[in-house]
């Protein structure tokens, strides 16, 4: 309640927030991390005109990974959070605390209110609309878009690697025709290996082979040619 307010105050008096980008994260291609809790964390703070991003040998090329990001300023404070973070973390509480305790004067109820629902068409019942909306938030869709959008380009190249694929136009097609949700789920089935774990491995390629049936079934449908 203290974060809303700090924010409401500062945008009644007609002061706009301050948004800058930050530098969340960067690696060497060299040495991927396991997972990103292994990265250094960085300074909350914007990228300034001069400021040193990374340094390396005069003449030698590095490739790296960064992870550009959009951070607000918490007005009162010289903390940058992520905009979509702190966003979420506000609506949260609003939608799950505020309003609620607001309406009822009391407990919360069950079961809780969901994040979003239909706007774009007139509802005859708008209690049975609400009920009926999804608890799926905007940056929790958005993240969801973002990994579904890496994941499709990862299951394209994965699958175009094996014996017998499609052109990669026919994987193309198969992977833009699943939604977001579908193609998250197929690329969780694959694990990942730092090293030469056989059992993985083997796993894996079952896993791929399921996947390429698929796609050469979605192609024969689609278009007989192409499977062949």
């Amino acid at each position: 309640m203290a974060r809303l307010t700090i924010h409401t105050n500062h945008a009644k008096h007609r002061t706009p927030a301050i948004t800058a980008v930050r530098l969340a994260a960067m690696y060497r291609d060299d040495q991927v991390p396991r997972s990103m809790r292994d990265l250094p964390a960085r300074p909350e703070e914007p990228i300034r005109v001069g400021d040193v991003i990374a340094q390396t040998p005069l003449g030698t090329k590095v490739p790296v990974t960064l992870f550009p990001t959009v951070g607000i300023n918490r007005p009162g404070t010289d903390r940058w959070p992520v905009l979509m973070t702190e966003l979420e973390e506000i609506f949260w509480w609003v939608r799950t605390q505020a309003v609620p305790r607001l309406i009822t004067g009391g407990d919360l109820p069950e079961p809780a209110l969901p994040a979003r629902y239909d706007i774009s068409v007139g509802q005859e019942d708008e209690r049975a609309a609400i009920a009926a909306g999804s608890m799926i938030s905007a940056p929790e869709r958005h993240k969801q878009r973002l990994d579904a959008a890496n994941a499709r380009g990862a299951l394209v190249d994965l699958i175009g690697q094996i014996k017998g694929a499609p052109s990669v136009s026919g994987i193309t097609a198969w992977a833009e025709h699943l939604t977001d949700e579908e193609v998250l789920e197929r690329m969780s089935r694959l694990r990942t290996t730092f090293t030469y774990q056989p059992e993985t491995l083997l796993r894996n390629a079952d896993v791929l082979a399921a996947l390429l049936d698929e796609v050469l079934n979605f192609a024969f449908d689609d278009d007989p040619a192409e499977a062949r």
